[in-house]
């Protein structure tokens, strides 16, 4: 009886081992995405600001269908 509780004790032992490595892969994947998330909302802010500095600033500088006037 003592070897098979010494068995079951190293395979649970191994199953536990590997829950927590592929717990930490999710984590670090979870965080990977969140940073990108977090990059793609930097560089769309960028963009919207570069469009605003773009635009000019009064409405008499446009013609009728909304495009700045030369």
């Amino acid at each position: 009886m003592d070897f098979w509780f010494f068995i079951v004790l190293i395979v649970a032992m191994y199953y536990l081992y590997s829950a927590y490595e592929n717990k930490k892969k999710y984590r670090l994947k979870e965080r990977e995405l969140r940073v990108e998330e977090k990059r793609l909302e930097l560089e769309k802010m960028r963009l919207e600001k570069g469009r605003q500095d773009d635009e000019p600033v009064d409405s008499a500088d446009r013609d009728n269908n909304g495009r700045p006037v030369v």
